[in-house]
């Protein structure tokens, strides 16, 4: 059986909970669409890369092991309404800015009008993942102002000291200030939207203070919660399981420079299906090399396919089972 968001663990509080009709239907198909093999015309979610660019150099991040296949640039506005155009009109419910680790949203100079113009074409979960050293009270302002439904703030810890370790480029003090500035903001000019969650990556040294780290931040925030930390340093591969990505039946990803590919953990060019410059991201999410991935989950040989061969998620997950 599939398992939905198993990497990610809820702390406190629950920024999924909307009231609207239509939001409630978009996560209960992200629920029922990978437990029933079912993926619709088109993706509900995509991943958008609106920078591989990142003001940061996290201990962490996948880039320190691997360098990222395409090069480093910023997504044109042109090509980001492109994608929003074809997903407004065929079914598409969500999207995210940034992809996950290969940039920094906040980078682009076009961030607030990508916001903007996605709200505009009826895009319900305008979702963005930021570090928070950019935040700005201007900036913050006008992400609020143009409608942006849900941040997610990536914070390491408690202390100066873990923060600094693991966020190499950012300071503790400053980026604490910058969210707690944006909270403020939020709650005077709209307290419903946009939902904030802080997150964290349950590195070695931060887990066993997990819960300090939830009581720290759930006074302040919608949702408080971990990620489980990825060995990108020790990549596992040809790990026979019968574990099946819950992604292949949810998303896309889109990169900056309009390449389209199976998941948001392929940071190094290894399996790029079509170009929205000339391709249409229905036709790469029906397509044949699509079914054929999906297909060998199904038969549990995904440790057959190039991309999944080794993918930190796939990795991480089944060694949770041993």
């Amino acid at each position: 059986m599939i398992e939905v968001n198993a990497n990610f663990h809820t702390l406190s509080g629950n920024i999924m909970n909307r009231k609207d009709d239509t939001f409630r239907e978009y996560r209960k198909k992200w629920e029922d669409w990978p437990k029933n093999f079912h993926t619709g015309d088109f993706p509900l979610h995509l991943d958008i890369e609106a920078s591989s660019v990142c003001n940061l150099r996290c201990e962490f991040c996948e880039t320190n092991y691997d360098k990222i296949g395409t090069k480093y640039g910023y997504m044109g506005f042109d090509l980001f309404k492109k994608i929003i155009d074809e997903g407004a009109g065929l079914g598409l419910y969500a999207i995210k800015l940034n992809s996950g680790a290969r940039g920094e949203p906040l980078l682009h100079k076009n961030i607030v009008e990508m916001v903007e113009y996605a709200k505009q074409k009826g895009i319900i979960d305008v979702y963005m993942n930021t570090n928070a050293a950019l935040l700005t009270k201007e900036l913050g302002r006008r992400l609020i102002e143009a409608g942006l439904d849900r941040i997610s703030i990536s914070f390491e810890g408690t202390k100066a000291e873990i923060y600094e370790k693991n966020r190499i480029g950012a300071k503790f003090e400053k980026v604490r200030r910058n969210i707690i500035e944006f909270i403020e903001l939020r709650n005077s000019l709209n307290p419903e939207m946009p939902k904030i969650r802080i997150q964290t990556v349950a590195t070695p040294e931060i887990l066993p203070t997990i819960k300090e780290y939830g009581e720290y931040w759930s006074k302040l925030v919608d949702e408080v919660a971990f990620i489980d930390f990825k060995d990108y340093s020790n990549k596992k591969k040809d790990l026979v399981s019968d574990w099946i990505c819950p992604y292949l039946w949810q998303r896309m990803m889109i990169t900056w420079d309009g390449n389209i590919s199976v998941c948001g953990f392929d940071y190094t060019d290894n399996h790029r299906l079509e170009n929205v410059k000339k391709d249409s991201i229905q036709k790469a999410w029906k397509g044949k090399e699509m079914e054929r991935i999906r297909k060998l989950h199904r038969e549990g040989k995904s440790h057959m396919i190039a991309i999944c061969n080794g993918c930190p998620f796939r990795t991480t997950e089944i060694l949770k089972r041993k």
